[in-house]
């Protein structure tokens, strides 16, 4: 830990001296200051303590982030602890700061955190009328990105999208995932926006002035053959097994599926189910209830059919199902513009039904790019 008690006076472990005694803010008992030419100055605990709240072990990287990060909100002339116990949560987060007319807490994770646990201390921090930020270190870098650490630490903004936060301190650089989504058969894809810690970045980031991302330059046609690659790969993907089976019931080829397949209308990751899955579903959906008129809820209903009910939630994001329903909106807003639905009083009419091939090859002959 950084901070420990002198008097019931908080002391910073850079200032502290090694004469003095000091105590735990969280349990009250006594800690040692560690303090050297090669290690970074902190307090530990005595062997055998038995505090929850300022566990130790925690690793130099992790030390010296919260330190450059409190560093720089000092620089500032931020109002800013350095972790600051909440003797009514018994949580202390790494920094708490006020920025944007609100008090922050600051998490910076290095270290794996269960869902559990960390929607345990985001509430926590709700409950007492704290944001929270979880900025994730570079071990998280190192590591292939899932959808469980997708749905943990990322937050919306409407401009950014979801996104995801990284801080490097050996490089001192901040690293933001935004605008992440998934193709065509579930892989998470995103933009990158990489800075040097300054006022200016950090206002850029929260009020959402980052450059226009890059538009993807989708080929569809490649994206056909890929399809077809995967169906007669040796090892065929279970899921795309599955949805495969589905066609085959309803008389459909999978591989030969409307091209609006291939168009690109979900903003966010659809969760569990790839875009794929979702999108079949949704034709197949379609063709059962041709020229009848459902209401918007039902498509809403596909939707986490198709995900097995398994949707993405997000303990940091106000509307933790901003997925399913961002993503349903689009949906169906350009089933709305291909006129293959309209919008009528109280629902939707199907209308019409996108042209399914019996393999490949046909599908390829009406290619239009």
């Amino acid at each position: 830990m950084f901070v420990a008690n002198d008097c019931r006076q908080a002391v910073l472990a850079v200032d502290a001296l090694h004469q003095k005694n000091y105590t735990c803010p969280g349990c009250g008992q006594r800690v040692i200051l560690r303090k050297g030419e090669v290690r970074i100055a902190h307090f530990a605990h005595l062997s055998g303590h038995g505090c929850h709240v300022f566990s130790e072990g925690e690793t130099q990287i992790h030390l010296s982030g919260k330190q450059r990060v409190f560093d720089w909100c000092r620089q500032n002339h931020l109002a800013v602890k350095l972790e600051a116990y909440l003797p009514k949560l018994k949580q202390r987060p790494d920094i708490l700061v006020y920025w944007h007319h609100h008090w922050t807490a600051i998490e910076f994770q290095c270290s794996p955190i269960s869902f559990e646990r960390l929607c345990e201390r985001t509430r926590g921090y709700h409950s007492q009328g704290y944001k929270v930020w979880w900025i994730l270190g570079p071990t998280y870098l190192k590591k292939r990105l899932t959808l469980e650490q997708v749905s943990k630490f990322s937050y919306f903004q409407k401009k950014l999208h979801l996104f995801m936060s990284f801080y490097n301190p050996k490089r001192d650089e901040f690293l933001v995932r935004h605008h992440l989504h998934q193709d065509l058969f579930g892989k998470l894809n995103w933009q990158v926006y990489r800075f040097v810690p300054s006022k200016m970045k950090f206002d850029q980031l929260f009020l959402g002035h980052l450059p226009v991302p890059k538009k993807e330059n989708k080929d569809r046609y490649q994206e056909a053959l890929e399809l077809q690659r995967r169906l007669l790969g040796r090892y065929c993907d279970s899921r795309l097994s599955q949805i495969q089976r589905l066609c085959y019931v309803h008389h459909l080829n999978l591989a030969g599926c409307p091209w609006l397949i291939h168009d690109s209308f979900f903003a966010l990751p659809t969760g569990v189910a790839s875009p794929l899955e979702i999108k079949i579903y949704f034709l197949i959906q379609l063709r059962a209830n041709y020229k009848k008129k459902l209401p918007y809820q039902t498509f809403s209903r596909w939707f986490e059919q198709a995900n097995q009910n398994a949707t993405l939630i997000f303990p940091n994001i106000r509307n933790s199902r901003i997925c399913t329903e961002m993503n349903v909106k689009l949906l169906v807003n350009y089933l709305a513009t291909e006129k293959w639905i309209t919008c009528e009083a109280a629902g939707y009419r199907i209308n019409q039904q996108p042209d399914w091939y019996s393999d490949l090859s046909e599908k390829l002959r009406h290619f239009c790019a």
